[in-house]
């Protein structure tokens, strides 16, 4: 039988790392059950043909509050991007770009044929509340749609669909708006107080830097927990004992091993290309023609990403998409011949996202008839929701064991 530890996660993906990483910190043992076969959960990479690839399209923004308190930034060599949106028609583009970073670009950023300068007051309006609120007063009133908050607002429905909507969609995964204002605000937070990057090696940078920071963890892989109470878990291996047990996994699963409703997923296709080495590529691109793609040259901050010579581009949709058109779309919007772009990989990641709920809830129990629970499905959609969550949990189980 397996020594007995003080704490047992089951997930190793981020919310179960930041447990990880407080509770050893505390000077608590801890034993991580991970049922892949290495760390990180949604956030991962892998190489193809020398090319670093992501599962999905990811990014780390730094500014998230429980990333900074983590500690491990410095480890990623994180590769910010302009913060620009470049919206591509046929022969013609319009950037749009956070003023404070490009002030004669975002002043240019009138010219969008749905972007009025009535409109762009009141999102500078938006935003600055966001910047300097706190997540409470972010979270204070009634929750609703995002599209009716942006309305709200003051913004016009031209304004929301042509250049807000193509945005958020990416990040949301929902084409409809449909996700809690009190959430989209806390992203707008994020977005005007960090620039989003990618690390230098792939978003796993991140879990594997989480892994590093806690030091001295036990971590069984390709191990799937069957079975889990207040004090034992039961994987395909064996029984593990110890004084408290935290479910880190993903939402699925975490229904599945708690008997709790499992409330579903976004889904998020997304395509990675080759391309010849490109240069002036490093804001976000958004295709106004066919209105399915948002894109990015990921080789554009972090060239170590693919061979000498090439760029890596990565365009993602919403949904299940299978298309064969995107190479061309691609190569319309960086200017480039058909022939110049060439598949990678099509990845469909039926579990992006977590849907959430509304109205929001951070405050939900991080225990569950015995059995403490953490993931982004507790909080919000994201990094920081993930592993806000663990941090959550990892206090209560550490006030219970003190």
């Amino acid at each position: 039988m397996p020594e007995p530890t003080d704490v047992l996660i089951v997930g190793a993906g981020l919310a179960g790392l930041r447990a990880s990483q407080l509770i050893r910190e505390a000077g608590l043992s801890v034993r991580l059950i991970e049922s892949a076969d290495a760390v990180g959960g949604r956030v991962r990479s892998h190489t193809i043909d020398g090319f670093i690839v992501d599962e999905g399209f990811q990014l780390i923004n730094p500014s998230y509050p429980e990333l900074v308190a983590s500690g491990v930034t410095p480890a990623l060599d994180l590769r910010p991007f302009a913060p620009v949106i470049r919206f591509c028609d046929h022969d013609t583009f319009y950037n749009v770009a956070d003023p404070r970073y490009a002030p004669l670009v975002g002043l240019r950023s009138l010219r969008h044929p749905q972007l009025s300068l009535r409109d762009g007051l009141a999102f500078a309006r938006l935003l600055l509340r966001a910047r300097f609120s706190s997540i409470a007063r972010l979270t204070r009133g009634a929750d609703f749609s995002t599209m009716d908050g942006l309305l709200s607002e003051g913004l016009s429905e031209d304004m929301i669909n042509g250049v807000l909507q193509p945005f958020l969609r990416g990040t949301l995964l929902d084409e409809q708006l449909e996700t809690s204002w009190h959430y989209t605000q806390i992203l707008l937070k994020s977005f005007v107080s960090g620039r989003p990057g990618t690390p230098a090696t792939g978003v796993s940078a991140l879990p594997d830097a989480l892994l590093a920071a806690s030091l001295g963890v036990q971590v069984h892989y390709q191990e799937r927990a069957t079975a889990v109470t207040a004090t034992t878990v039961t994987t395909s291996e064996a029984t593990y004992h110890a004084r408290a047990v935290l479910v880190a996994t993903d939402q699925s699963r975490a229904a599945a091993l708690l008997d709790t409703p499992d409330v579903g997923w976004r889904t998020q296709t997304a395509y990675w290309f080759a391309a010849p080495t490109l240069e002036g590529t490093n804001q976000f691109r958004i295709d106004a023609v066919r209105g399915l793609w948002n894109m990015c040259d990921i080789t554009a901050v972090a060239p170590e990403r693919a061979p000498a010579g090439r760029s890596l581009i990565v365009a993602s949709g919403v949904g299940d998409i299978d298309d064969p058109r995107v190479g061309s779309d691609v190569a319309r919007l960086y200017g480039l011949r058909d022939a110049e772009v060439s598949l990678i990989e099509r990845q469909v990641i039926h579990h992006a996202l977590p849907r959430l709920r509304r109205p929001l809830d951070l405050d939900r129990p991080a225990h569950h008839n015995g059995v403490f629970v953490a993931g982004d499905y507790l909080q919000t959609p994201s990094i920081q929701g993930a592993m806000a969550s663990g941090r959550r949990a990892a206090t209560a189980i550490c006030q219970m064991l003190s």
